[in-house]
Formats: C-alpha cells, sequence, structure tokens
C-alpha cells in the first residue's frame, strides 16, 4: 500500500470481494482503501442490433487480428507479419515486410491488410504471400475497411492525409484528404462516414457516399472531453486541462456511435506558475497543484489530488457531433483502493466486443486492460463513468482481439513479445446488486455498499450507489488475470535497450514517478511530444521531442544545466516525483533514449535527399553570416553550439516571477537563459519556443528577427524559403 501513502489519502472501508478469471469469489486480504465517494459500474448485456453489422471487426486496425483458425500479429520489432494458430497459439510462420507493420484488418475475404512506418500499405493473402503494395508517403498509420470490404482508408501522420484505396489492388480511388495535426487511428461506420483521431487536436468525421465510399468533402469535428467523470461531478474542472494522445478508436456495433481512447492532462497554469516560488515563498497566496501530482488545497469536497494525467475515453454521436457526457462518482479498484481509471496509462487500442456492451482499452503503460460497460441509461452511453474491470496482462501490451465466438480476448504484449489469452465468460453472468446489498453468490449474507458521501451538500450523510436512472442494474467492479502467454517472437534488441524501454514505458514504478502515476512515454508517445506546455518551478516549458535529437547535443533541458544525459534524466525524475532510478535502470534508459527511439522520417525531404530549388535557396540564407543561424545552430554540432543565450523570448509571468524570487536570491539567473536547441525534427515539433508560444515557424521569425540571428531585412519570399530548409533537418 505505498501508493496510497504517498498519495496522502485517508484510508478506510472494508475489504471487497473480486472474481477472479475464473468467475469465483476471491477474498482479497484486507486492503486498505480510499476513502472517497464512488459508484459502481452498469451491468453489462447482449447488444440488440448486432444484426446490423454496423461495425465489423475490419472496420478499424489493431495491432493484432483473430479468424477462426489463426491469430495475426503485427511484430513491429522483427518486422514481420506474425501468424498463430489460434487455438494453441503456437507460432506457425511468419512474412517479412521490410517496414514496421503497425495496425491489421482482415477483410471478410480473408484478404489481410497492413499499415507500414515506412509509408506503405500490402495486402496479403491468407497463405502470407503479398498481393498488393502501395507507398503513400513516409508512415502510415491507421487502416480501417469500409463496411463493405471494398475500400481501405489509411492516415499518414506526418502528411496530414487520408488515402482512399480500392481493397482489390490498393489503387487509389480519391484525392487524399487534408487533415488536422497528426492523424492516427480511423475508423468507419456503415452509416456513411469515417472518424478520424488526431494525436493532438480534435477528431473528425468525414462523410462518404454509402454507394462508392468515397469521401464527399463533409467534415465535422468532435471535441475530446478534458476530465473524467469525476472531475465534471466534483469541480475538479481546473484550468489548464487538454486532452492528447488521440490515437484509437472503434465504432459501436450497436448504434454506430464511436468512441475514443485518449488521455487528459492537467499541465498547469500561468497561474500555476505566479503562485508558486522556486523555494517557499509565494507570489500570491494561493495553494495551487504544481502539475506533477503534488498536494494543493482542496478546490471541491473531491479529497483527491490533481493527477496531472489521466485516460479517458470521448465518445461522438453517429451525426459526428461530441456526445454530452454526464458526471459520476469514480469506481473504486478493490484491491488498491484507486479509481480505476487511474489504473491505466498510455492508452494503445480500443475494440468493442462484438455481441456484448464492453468496451476494452489496452494501457500500454500500466500492463493492463480496462474494461468498461457501454450500456445505455437515458444520458446515453459513457464508458468514462462505468468502468468495468481491470485485467492484468504482459508487459505493454499494444493490440486487443477477439475470438470469432466472442468468448476469449486476444492481447499482443510488445514488450515481451508474447500474445496473451483472456476468458471473456465471466462478464456474461455478473450478479447485478439489488436494493444496495451485494448479491454476489457465495457471500453470506451480503453487505451494504454504503459510501460516505462528500459531496457539497451532504456533508456526514451516508447513500448507497444509485444511478440517476433508477432502472439502471450495477455491479461490482471485477480484478482479473490473462489466463496463458505465449511468445510469438524472438526479441531482436540488445538486453539494455529492452530494459530500458521498460522503465521509458512503465508508469507504475515509484522510482520514476510520484505514486506510479506516469513514464516517460506518457508524454513523449513513440519518443515525440504531447504539444503541451507544462508549469514547472523553472517556468512554461514545452515537452521537447526525444526521438533523433538527444545523440551529440549537449547540454540537455531547456536551461542547458546538465553536460550528461543521465543527470538530466535524474534531474527529470526528481522532477516528476521519482524516488529515483538506479544506475543500472539510468544506463539502461539512456541507452534506449540514444540508440532504441526512431525519429520519424521527413516528409519534406526527398528520397535521395537532394534538395529543392528553394530549399537550396534557404540552405544559403541559414549559413549566411549576416543572417547567423548557424553561427549557434552549427550543422557541425547537431545544429546546436552546447551555449546559452539570452534570445528575447521571456514571457511576461517568467518576468514578473524572476523579479519575485530575486528579490531573495539576487544572484539568481534568469531562467529564459536557454539552451540552443537542436533544429532536427522541427517539422514535427510545434509549436516552438520554450514556452510553445510560436505555433509556426514564421512567428518565431517574427518575433526574434534582430535577436536570434538577423532575419528583418529578409524578404517574404526569402523567409518562406529559410522556413523550407529548416523543415528538412
Amino acid at each position: 500500500m505505498k501508493n496510497l501513502a504517498r498519495l496522502g489519502l485517508a484510508l478506510s472501508l472494508p475489504a471487497l470481494g473480486a472474481l477472479n478469471a475464473c468467475g469465483k469469489e476471491d477474498n482479497l486480504h484486507e486492503p486498505a482503501l480510499i476513502e472517497f465517494p464512488h459508484s459502481f459500474p452498469e451491468a453489462p448485456r447482449p447488444l440488440e442490433a448486432v444484426d446490423t453489422q454496423l461495425a465489423p471487426a475490419w472496420t478499424a486496425g489493431h495491432a493484432i487480428a483473430a479468424t477462426a483458425d489463426n491469430i495475426f500479429v503485427a511484430d513491429r520489432d522483427n518486422r514481420e507479419l506474425v501468424r498463430l494458430d489460434r487455438k494453441t497459439l503456437a507460432r506457425q510462420d511468419a512474412l517479412a515486410l521490410g517496414g514496421k507493420p503497425e495496425q491489421i484488418v482482415i477483410g471478410d475475404d480473408g484478404a489481410i491488410f497492413v499499415s507500414l512506418r515506412n509509408g506503405e500499405v500490402v495486402r496479403v493473402s491468407q497463405a502470407l504471400k503479398v498481393e498488393a503494395r502501395k507507398k503513400l508517403g513516409t508512415d502510415v498509420f491507421g487502416i480501417a475497411l469500409s463496411p463493405d470490404a471494398t475500400t481501405l482508408y489509411a492516415t499518414l501522420p506526418f502528411e496530414r492525409e487520408l488515402y482512399t484505396l480500392d481493397a482489390a489492388d490498393l489503387a487509389e480511388v480519391a484525392s487524399p484528404v487534408s487533415l488536422l495535426d497528426t492523424p492516427r487511428g480511423v475508423t468507419a461506420s456503415s452509416e456513411g462516414w469515417v472518424m478520424v483521431v488526431h494525436q493532438f487536436s480534435a477528431a473528425v468525421r468525414i462523410d462518404v457516399d454509402p454507394e462508392t465510399n468515397l469521401p464527399n468533402g463533409s467534415e465535422v469535428e468532435a471535441t475530446l472531453r478534458v476530465a473524467n467523470p469525476a472531475e465534471f461531478k466534483n469541480g475538479l474542472r481546473l484550468g489548464g486541462l487538454h486532452a492528447a494522445r488521440a490515437i484509437a478508436a472503434v465504432v459501436s456495433p450497436e448504434d454506430g456511435s464511436a468512441f475514443i481512447a485518449h488521455i487528459t492532462a492537467a499541465p498547469g497554469t500561468t497561474a500555476d506558475f505566479l503562485n508558486t516560488a522556486g523555494s517557499g515563498g509565494q507570489v500570491a497566496n494561493t495553494p495551487v497543484s504544481d502539475g506533477y501530482g503534488g498536494s494543493s488545497s482542496p478546490t471541491a469536497a473531491f479529497p483527491i489530488p490533481t493527477r496531472p494525467v489521466e485516460m479517458t475515453v470521448s465518445a461522438t454521436n453517429s451525426d459526428g457531433t461530441s456526445r454530452e457526457l454526464e458526471s459520476s462518482f469514480p469506481v473504486q479498484d478493490v484491491l488498491t483502493g484507486e479509481p480505476l481509471l487511474a489504473l491505466l496509462d498510455q492508452p494503445s487500442d480500443i475494440a468493442h466486443h462484438p455481441t456484448w456492451s464492453l468496451l476494452f482499452v489496452t494501457g500500454y503503460g500500466s500492463d493492463n486492460v480496462l474494461v468498461m460497460s457501454t450500456a445505455r441509461s437515458k444520458f446515453g452511453a459513457d464508458p468514462a463513468r462505468s468502468p468495468l474491470a481491470i485485467i492484468d496482462v504482459g508487459h505493454a501490451p499494444r493490440g486487443i482481439a477477439f475470438s470469432p465466438d466472442g468468448n476469449t480476448a486476444y492481447v499482443l504484449n510488445e514488450h515481451e513479445l508474447t500474445v496473451s489469452t483472456i476468458d471473456l465468460t465471466p462478464f456474461f453472468s455478473l450478479a447485478v446488486m439489488q436494493d444496495g446489498h451485494d448479491v454476489v453468490p457465495g457471500l453470506t449474507g451480503g453487505f451494504d455498499v454504503a459510501m460516505n458521501s462528500m459531496a457539497p451538500g451532504s456533508e456526514g450523510s451516508t447513500q448507497f450507489a444509485r444511478d440517476p436512472d433508477a432502472n439502471t442494474e450495477r455491479v461490482r467492479p471485477l480484478r482479473l488475470t490473462a489466463q496463458k502467454s505465449v511468445a510469438y517472437g524472438i526479441d531482436p534488441l540488445p538486453a539494455s535497450v529492452r530494459r530500458g524501454a521498460r522503465t521509458y514505458t512503465y508508469a507504475r514504478n515509484e522510482n520514476l514517478s510520484h505514486a506510479g502515476q506516469f513514464a516517460c512515454g506518457t508524454c513523449h508517445f513513440e519518443g515525440g511530444e504531447d504539444k503541451l506546455v507544462w508549469f514547472i518551478t523553472d517556468g512554461p516549458r514545452q515537452t521537447p521531442a526525444l526521438a533523433g535529437r538527444l545523440l551529440g547535443t549537449a547540454p540537455f533541458n531547456w536551461g542547458g544545466t546538465k553536460d550528461a544525459l543521465q543527470d538530466n534524466m535524474s534531474q527529470t525524475v526528481q522532477r516528476m516525483g521519482g524516488s529515483g532510478l538506479s544506475q543500472r535502470e539510468l544506463a539502461d534508459l539512456e541507452q534506449f533514449l540514444l540508440f532504441g527511439l526512431e525519429a520519424p522520417t521527413n516528409p519534406n525531404l526527398a528520397a535521395d535527399g537532394q534538395l529543392t530549388p528553394d530549399q537550396l535557396a534557404g540552405k544559403a540564407l541559414f549559413e549566411d553570416k549576416t543572417v547567423a543561424c548557424s553561427s549557434c545552430h552549427r550543422p557541425d554540432q547537431n545544429f546546436t553550439d552546447g551555449f546559452v543565450h539570452d534570445v528575447g523570448t521571456a514571457s511576461q509571468p517568467e518576468v514578473v516571477r524572476h523579479e519575485f524570487d530575486k528579490s531573495a536570491n539576487p544572484e539568481l539567473v534568469a531562467p529564459w537563459i536557454l539552451n540552443t536547441p537542436t533544429l532536427k525534427g522541427l517539422f514535427y515539433t510545434a509549436p516552438y519556443l520554450h514556452d510553445g508560444s510560436a505555433p509556426t515557424l514564421d512567428e518565431v521569425l517574427a518575433r526574434t528577427s534582430t535577436s536570434m540571428g538577423k532575419t528583418s531585412h529578409l524578404s517574404p519570399e526569402q523567409k518562406q524559403q529559410l522556413i523550407a530548409y529548416l523543415m528538412t533537418l
């Protein structure tokens, strides 16, 4: 219970029984449970309209897919499509694809489609023979087949496009659709649309012609929720909340709505930064969250500290608009006492059960699967309101698929190169709670499931966990474990790099973060960034990308205070509230950061590396002694110089805070004396500057025209040429 003590929460309430994977009662040891008002999830039920086939399995891509006889795995480490026997999980054979496979869909005719991170899609036969191959760009992430399986949709994150292809031969049948920032997952509906989720912005529903499956130019944006139901319920809608990391979506097989797995983040606000001083002083006497799970004065009667990052699920209506979501108390985990939603980190896949109102989300950073109920109440289905179970699986689960009969789930565990099986039948016979009493078979007499209500206006009272809809049936949450895991391949990575990947990814590590809440990978998806500005003690700092940007670029961090990467990592862990990584963990993590992360391929650079005339003109300007970009961003030193500079980008809050802190410490160095960052990867690292205040390179040049080199004399055409070159780095 070390986690609970570090969270600083009151501990009480009796132990609750749980159901294990066999559906039997498992009397746990007396766990110390967090005392907070909690509810119980809606009972799942058989779907009422599955015969309409609104969402066959191939309408959303996953890292794993199952047929009656086989399981197919997208093995990114070995660049293979692997086939396993579905009943024994024995490896049958594999197909080398030449690129890193991301997602798989299998059509009704058995054709297998795979997205490759080298910018290709391939069509493969059941005999594992390539039937067609199509190069689309630099990176293909999400794929989905139309409900009739005749059209394939593919997202290109860095070209920001959706491609529409003929499933028979992968020929392009429509012009690419331009999208928002970094599209990832895509799912298709028989209602005549496809939904594309964006890693950093709203989801977009794109209407398609019901006869041809071609986009017709009509689009609807669906904003993602920025808080979970408990925050809506208890007024913890603190400022500065953001939705991010949306990479997976699925269509409900019952009503055609879409569910999107993502995170919500509370990186803090300017007020947080101004109201907390570096060594205990305060600019204003208003305690606030430090943005990293630190304590703060309660803003409502719900006494749970603000978590910096939580997973959630947003829902959209069938017309593509955001569903109005209700509030509720959280569902409590029977083992740790934490809200169930707090137990899953880095959502990597989402899938709806084919015949029951069950939604599954894999937690890449928490080694588990969260199961939610999509049973509809009068408010509409809100899965985040009804988490049902946590299922422990292997390391870094990346995808989930179901057996044809729906009785078994298969999970791809990437860091172990295994597939786990989960028996889903316990969900089909859950005992419903009646009249506020637990009626799970095997418990003698049952007991009241009363909770201490800390909601405003009910101080000291006791109430039962009732739903506003009196007809809603409730069940108790479960704790399950995968039944078995079988290897699908041999790990090709050096042991140190694999261990480093584990440290980078696994969030429930108190050495790394406060109470094991998050990990490096929580913010740095695939070594990139979250596009958020975190208000730490030094000031507002945007999350920097890591992949391909660390080797040879010392010193590290925005202030350039650490010459060694391991020292900088230790400083970051301290800021994250971790107790500290061991020397082996630090060494392994360094190996992974330097050699395990793969930088994305630049779509602005030709395959042969040759520059266009505009890019060449921009290169000449970059190296011009008057413009002077290269005097600090030296090409022979990975586009940095290893020094700190004041380039005039300090924000007003930083100036105010510095003046206050300097009154106590006259020798204090201004926080806007900044390390020269490498320019590698500018094409995917917007927004720019240390505080993320410049959304484009045009604005960077405008704001620093005389302080960061000299660009004030350049014509608009020359500035665009310079930017064209910068985007190739």
